[in-house]
């Protein structure tokens, strides 16, 4: 058996870790980096111990099986399971995180729901997702922003509405 095809042996073993990696045990990582590491060997020994035209050869065979593998993966339903194709948007519940908080910070408003002791209040006639600072407050009562932090609104129990 000639060194060519034990050289080209070792770059298939390679892709063919890779196609596991991906397809029966994905996460673990292990297949995929020995996958990759022996298509690496395997072109580095062409170029040592081949002569540069077959080297050549075999490089750009591994190029062109990896671009159909991708496809082939790209493609497959495995993949298509795997990766997440829908996106959110706003008209199906979706919204990011409000950029006008910190303008909530020290503003009165009252409870919308129980704060248990998260729950909702309405500050300038906007619902908002706030905390409680210590006890739970009941719905309809006075509230003040005490804390903006990032997403988290902090509200404590005022006596006046």
């Amino acid at each position: 058996m000639s060194l060519g095809f034990i050289i080209g042996g070792i770059i298939i073993a390679g892709f063919i870790l890779i196609l596991v990696e991906i397809f029966l045990v994905p996460g673990l990582n292990i297949f995929g980096i020995f996958g990759f590491g022996l298509i690496v060997l395997g072109i580095i020994l062409a170029y040592t111990k081949l002569d540069a035209r077959i080297a050549n050869f075999i490089l750009i065979a591994a190029i062109i099986i990896s671009a159909i593998l991708i496809r082939f993966v790209v493609k497959s339903k495995t993949w298509r399971e795997m990766v997440l194709s829908t996106d959110q948007k706003k008209t199906e519940g979706f919204h990011a995180s409000a950029d006008n908080l910190p303008a909530l910070m020290g503003k009165h408003g009252s409870t919308y729901t129980k704060l248990r002791p998260a729950g909702i209040a309405l500050i300038d006639n906007e619902k908002v997702d706030v905390v409680a600072e210590g006890a739970f407050i009941e719905k309809d009562r006075p509230i003040e922003v005490i804390l903006v932090e990032g997403n988290r609104v902090v509200v404590r129990e005022t006596a006046n509405k």
